[in-house]
């Protein structure tokens, strides 16, 4: 199964919505569109794992990636809405404690928000 992927802002949150496999294969779609996130420095970015079945370590490198290239000009990345199968797969490599990951999106575009005001205040 292949995967999809697309892109969309909500209240100033970039958003990556993926779905279906983020293996070797597919990895390279996964990391060029955070680049482009990456490229024009979006502060605020977060991935959608709603509809994806599947991750590997090449999807985990990358999206590890992504974070560590976002950290060095302050933007922030978050995952949400994680099928329990994906899920356990971030707890078995411990990567749940080092990624915030949301329930639903919601509570990511709360999280920003907050994290705003508490920067302009």
């Amino acid at each position: 199964m292949g995967m999809a992927y697309a892109a969309r802002k909500v209240e100033g949150v970039s958003i990556l919505d993926l779905e279906g496999e983020i293996d070797l294969y597919r990895s390279p779609e996964v990391h060029s569109e955070l680049g482009k996130f990456i490229a024009q420095q979006h502060k605020s970015v977060a991935i959608n794992f709603q509809k994806v079945t599947y991750i590997d370590s090449s999807g985990l490198a990358t999206i590890i990636d992504a974070f560590q290239k976002m950290r060095v000009y302050g933007g922030k990345l978050v995952l949400f809405s994680m099928a329990k199968s994906v899920r356990t797969v971030f707890e078995v490599a411990r990567l749940d404690k080092f990624f915030i990951i949301f329930d639903e999106e919601t509570a990511v575009i709360l999280s920003f928000r907050s994290s705003a005001a508490s920067t302009t205040t």
